[in-house]
């Protein structure tokens, strides 16, 4: 049976729906006058290395990729190699940067030991799946050996890449669901509506899911060494999409439902994307819908800094009031 079909419409389809949330979450921005800022950016650049990981797999799929063994082309080995790695090479990159780009975003709301703990995973992860990436092109001498594997030399044993992918990908999605957890602990002691703030909190929980399924993937990871190469690894490779797409799916959530919950005229272009804000003020409780005005609201962190915030600290008050609707 051929899987080759089934696997290209799949990624291509994840990779599709991920552009749209990204695409939507850009326009909005430039829409309401907003400024990209770093965790736009390394999101675009993780939805770029996930496109060019599809090419890539799409690439191996027109060399056998996905047909059963006996319908290989051995002669296309070499370039089926190089491909199927380029492509993984670039799958770890967009799910790398897709988380550190989350991260990114939720360190702008955190404080103190939250802090620490958001840079921790942001260098610990970065690490782990660089060195992914290092074993994949490391583990042959000389490298041309990783896709011409009759030439002269020597490799690592299988089972070291696959014992280490396989704690990357638990590791990673254990990452993935703390991230998604993180802004409850920010969140829920805020002055808010409970509704709003249960609808604030699962716009920034949907990262559970890309947990989940990098835990997935660790299950078909030892499909690396199967020797029905050309379909073994189908499932792994879609995961391993799916994971990306759905961590750039859910760092633009929460982004799109604060711009587009932001009523009135689009303000000036935001300054303070060059600016390191960790900042708290104190709130009043005012009728109908505005909920607090003279404070520094979480929303306001994440897509834009107003000239005038400083003038609207009161020292003395709960620090803790912040007006959640503008936290995402």
């Amino acid at each position: 049976m051929n899987l080759g079909p089934h696997i290209n419409f799949t990624i291509w389809l994840l990779t599709a729906l991920s552009a749209v949330f990204l695409a939507l979450r850009v326009y909005c921005k430039f829409l309401r006058h907003r400024g990209l800022w770093w965790d736009d950016y390394v999101l675009i650049a993780s939805w770029l290395s996930l496109a060019v990981s599809g090419a890539f797999v799409s690439a191996s799929i027109t060399l056998g990729f996905g047909r059963p063994l006996s319908e290989f082309n051995f002669d296309n080995l070499h370039m089926y190699l190089l491909y199927t790695n380029l492509a993984g090479t670039f799958s770890i990159l967009a799910a790398l940067w897709s988380k550190t780009s989350f991260a990114i975003t939720i360190l702008r709301i955190s404080s103190d030991w939250t802090k620490v703990a958001v840079w921790f995973i942001i260098v610990t992860v970065n690490g782990s799946l660089g060195a992914a990436i290092g074993i994949t092109w490391g583990q042959c001498t000389p490298i041309e050996k990783i896709w011409r594997p009759s030439l002269e030399g020597s490799c690592w044993p299988k089972e070291i890449q696959i014992r280490y992918n396989t704690f990357t990908a638990i590791y990673s999605g254990a990452l993935d669901i703390v991230l998604a957890l993180v802004p409850w602990k920010i969140i829920w002691a805020l002055t808010m509506n409970k509704k709003e703030k249960f609808g604030v909190l699962i716009a920034m929980s949907m990262g559970i899911f890309a947990g989940i399924t990098s835990i997935i993937k660790f299950t078909r990871l030892p499909s690396i060494s199967d020797s029905t190469f050309t379909e073994a690894t189908n499932e792994l490779v879609i995961l391993g999409s799916a994971e990306s797409a759905i961590t750039i799916m859910a760092a633009s959530i929460p982004i799109l439902r604060a711009l587009l919950r932001v009523s009135g005229p689009p303000r000036g272009p935001a300054e303070f994307y060059h600016t390191d804000i960790s900042l708290v003020a104190g709130t009043e409780n005012l009728q109908g819908t505005a909920r607090s005005r003279k404070i520094i609201q979480i929303e306001e962190v994440l897509v834009e800094y107003e000239s005038n915030v400083e003038s609207n600290r009161h020292p003395g008050q709960d620090p803790q009031g912040l007006d959640v609707e503008r936290a995402v």
